[in-house]
């Protein structure tokens, strides 16, 4: 027979091993709800001489003369309000063959005026690449009455890199661009960097939009600009998704 000590023990042992197989509490953050990045274009072609072709998870741009001068690529998502708190992170392979040249890549995150996305922007450019206008590239932001399209870059940097520019060249690069919403501000955060060496930044980018024209997007655009000419683009891998912490 059990002494009331006994059973005190036994029963102390049951509820500790209880308490041991809970399942902790789920962090305030996540890992986001994932949105659903498509219509994907080359600005301005309307014939869809240079693709997009998707196969298997890729969307490649490509055909005689798209390295001409450079392009414009974008793609859109449903438009995403952020609250206090909100944040949306783009992140993507991209695979350059046949650079020409030096010059700068430009990618980034929108609210598009336009319904071809080509004029009146809204949202952060991050420059990438070598450009003696920029020597530590920038982190941009147009201005409020803008009809400029989202390659342009615009005076208005609220960052610098915080890493030297290096030059672009063929290869597959990891991209990323975060932005998240505070009371009044908006953070955004953006690298480039080799795939085979995820951590050596060809670009790094970390400021605060004190003023941001807008709080919602619904756009990702892309520019090799000028005399950085490529014979074909491919992104991969790509995702985009909405977290609250």
């Amino acid at each position: 027979m059990k002494t009331p000590s006994s059973l005190f023990v036994v029963s102390l042992i049951a509820t500790s091993t209880l308490f041991a197989q809970s399942p902790a509490p789920a962090p305030a953050s996540t890992t986001g709800k994932p949105l659903t990045v498509s219509g994907w274009t080359v600005i301005g072609d309307k014939t869809n001489t240079f693709g997009p072709k998707e196969e298997s998870g890729t969307i490649t741009f490509a055909g005689p003369g798209f390295g001409d001068k450079g392009k414009n690529e974008a793609a859109f998502f449903p438009k995403t309000e952020l609250a206090p708190g909100d944040s949306l992170e783009f992140r993507s392979k991209v695979t350059f063959t046949g650079v020409s040249g030096i010059g700068n890549f430009r990618f980034g995150i929108y609210q598009k005026r336009s319904k071809d996305h080509n004029r009146g922007w809204m949202g952060y450019t991050a420059f990438a690449g070598i450009d003696k206008k920029y020597p530590k590239g920038g982190l941009f932001t147009p201005d409020p009455n803008s009809e400029s399209g989202y390659d342009s870059a615009t005076p208005n940097a609220i960052g610098q890199s915080i890493v030297s520019l290096k030059n672009i060249k063929d290869g597959t690069y990891i991209l990323t661009i975060k932005v998240t919403r505070t009371v009044a501000a908006i953070e955004c955060t953006s690298t480039m960097a080799p795939d085979t060496e995820p951590e050596a930044y060809v670009v790094e980018y970390s400021a605060t939009d004190a003023s941001p024209l807008t709080t919602s997007f619904d756009a990702i655009g892309f520019s090799t600009h000028q005399v950085l000419s490529a014979d074909s683009i491919t992104f991969s891998d790509v995702s985009l998704k909405l977290t609250h912490f």
